[in-house]
């Protein structure tokens, strides 16, 4: 048996609840960006895209033969501090010493660990006040120790000192419209002092000059052409300073150059390998490029041109699932990746052979 969705795709019978799957997500994801009636809307998208076709995504992902894998040695997990564990993380970044600083949105902090896995200290908390945090989705650190924070139920980015003291907050411009700014993920080129945010619900990169501070003309608008954009989420940004963003809804990454100019696109939509999703998190190391994909629960590996290298696999070959895979950092020292499982409200380091 064969199913025709609304779009034209043809589901079998062996996808028992494919279509009907496709359909609900494809409404979750057309209402729940636009629902701005309270903060933290960003999350039901966000959710609605983790979670619509987790059951199909478990081990059922195309491998086919001759698949390359790019693999680790071993594995451990971070749930959060004891007496209160990560509920919904959603991205992570590595900062000074190799510390570890993940994002646990639902609980409004920013949680740090060291590189052992040891729990050190946590900051942010439910608030508008400077320091204090609202549904943040998206973090990065620099070279000199500040972490960066897409305070998203803020409608704004905010600055904080290795030890997580406030430094700054940033309100993002609103739109023409009058729509608020919806930041899903910052980033830093520390090279020419430029700062992105993504804008999930405005479709458009905010580019902030950190020399002048103050904003430039916006990237992008919505669309599924270069330079435009369906929900931009997470973002990073590589050695040579190219931009890269992941789009969930136009199931792909795009890579800009430092001057906004279209360069190409990564991944294409379907559930082969090389194939994206539903991607959710970007970081670049030594000219590669993981990819999260929450719908898969893998991470796929592609040089800069968009060429597919392989799946992130064990020792021995066999894709690593995780469960809706959203941010990603990378430890370049230790050679080690950390990976976002929100569904299972946990880290997953891995490190690499």
């Amino acid at each position: 048996m064969k199913l025709t969705g609304g779009n034209g795709r043809v589901y079998t019978a062996s996808q028992p609840y494919y279509a009907v799957r496709h359909k609900l997500c494809a409404a979750a994801a057309r209402l729940a960006p636009t629902s701005r009636s309270r903060a933290g809307a960003s999350f039901f998208f966000l959710l609605a895209l983790a979670f619509c076709a987790a059951p199909y995504a478990q081990g059922q992902a195309e491998s086919g033969p001759g698949v390359n894998a790019i693999r680790i040695r071993n594995k451990s997990l971070i749930v959060g501090p004891k007496d209160e564990p990560f509920s919904m993380p959603s991205d992570a970044a590595v900062g000074l010493g190799g510390n570890l600083y993940v994002l646990d949105g639902v609980r409004h902090r920013v949680v740090v660990y060291d590189p052992a896995g040891q729990f050190l200290f946590e900051f942010g908390g439910r608030g508008g006040a400077a320091g204090e945090l609202l549904f943040p989705l998206g973090i990065t650190t620099t070279p000199d120790g500040k972490i960066y924070v897409a305070d998203s139920g803020n409608h704004r980015f905010q600055v904080f000192a290795a030890d997580g003291k406030a430094l700054e907050a940033v309100s993002l411009p609103s739109t023409p419209s009058g729509a608020p700014p919806d930041p899903t993920d910052v980033s830093v080129d520390t090279t020419r002092s430029k700062l992105y945010v993504t804008d999930n619900d405005n479709h458009k990169l905010h580019v902030y000059n950190l020399s002048l501070n103050s904003f430039e003309q916006p990237w992008g608008g919505p669309g599924q052409g270069r330079r435009q954009f369906r929900f931009p989420f997470l973002i990073d940004i590589s050695e040579q300073g190219y931009v890269l963003v992941v789009e969930p809804i136009n199931t792909r990454v795009q890579v800009l150059n430092p001057n906004g100019k279209f360069v190409n696109f990564i991944g294409a939509w379907g559930v082969k390998p090389g194939q994206l999703f539903r991607p959710k998190g970007v970081v670049t190391f030594e000219d590669r490029v993981f990819v999260t994909d929450s719908y898969l629960g893998r991470v796929q590996i592609f040089d800069m041109r968009g060429n597919f290298l392989g799946v992130l696999s064990d020792s021995g070959g066999v894709p690593v699932q995780l469960a809706a895979p959203t941010g990603i950092a990378v430890d370049a020292k230790r050679q080690r990746l950390y990976v976002v499982e929100l569904k299972a409200n946990r880290v997953c380091r891995m490190d690499l052979e």
